[in-house]
C-alpha cells in the first residue's frame, strides 16, 4: 500500500507545482520543464541499483517521473484550451480528452513488455512518447500572458499568420 500513498501523494504534489511553474515560467517552458524531467527519470530508472531492501533506483525514480507527467498533463489541459478558440474550444478539449484516454489504453500494453524482453525497453518507449511530445509543443506558440483567441481569426493572428483574410461574401461562388 506504501506505492499507492506515494503515487496520491505525488501526485498531489504534482498538481499544485503546475500552478506556480505556469506562473513564474510560462506554459510552454513549464510543459518542456515536466517532460524533460519525465524523459529523464525514464532514463535514471534504467540501472539496476538497491536503496534499500524494499526500494531500488527504478521504483524512485518512475515515481518522480510519474509526477512530472501528471504535471504536464494538467498543464496541457491548460495550455489547450488557451490555444483553442472560443467557438472550437469544447471540441479540441473532448478530441484531447479522448486521445489522452486512447493513450490510457495503450500504457498498460506497453508495460506488458516488461514481462517479454528487457525491464528497459518499457522504459525507452515512455521515453521516446514523452520526447516526441515534447517536439509538438515545441512549435506550439507560448499563451502566457495573451489573450485567449475567440474566432479562428484570433489564432491564425496569434500565431503571426499576417497572410490570413477572412472569406467575404463576394469571393464565394455557387
Amino acid at each position: 500500500y506504501t506505492n499507492y500513498l506515494f503515487d496520491s501523494v505525488g501526485k498531489g504534489a504534482s498538481y499544485a507545482l503546475t500552478i506556480p511553474a505556469c506562473h513564474y515560467m510560462g506554459r510552454k517552458k513549464a510543459m518542456f520543464f515536466f517532460l524533460a524531467i519525465g524523459i529523464l527519470s525514464n532514463f535514471l530508472a534504467m540501472p539496476d541499483v538497491m536503496l534499500s531492501e524494499n526500494w531500488s533506483l527504478e521504483h524512485v525514480a518512475c515515481l518522480i517521473g510519474m509526477m512530472a507527467i501528471a504535471a504536464a498533463f494538467a498543464v496541457i489541459y491548460l495550455y489547450t484550451g488557451e490555444l483553442a478558440p472560443t467557438s472550437h474550444r469544447g471540441m479540441v478539449l473532448s478530441l484531447s480528452s479522448s486521445a489522452a484516454r486512447v493513450g490510457s489504453a495503450i500504457g498498460p500494453y506497453v508495460a506488458l513488455i516488461y514481462d517479454v524482453t528487457d525491464r528497459r525497453v518499457p522504459l525507452v518507449v515512455f521515453a521516446v512518447a514523452t520526447g516526441l511530445m515534447a517536439t509538438a509543443v515545441w512549435f506550439l506558440s507560448d499563451t502566457t500572458g495573451r489573450r485567449i483567441p475567440e474566432t479562428p481569426k484570433d489564432v491564425e493572428i496569434m500565431a503571426g499568420n499576417n497572410k490570413f483574410r477572412e472569406i467575404g461574401k463576394e469571393d464565394v461562388s455557387v
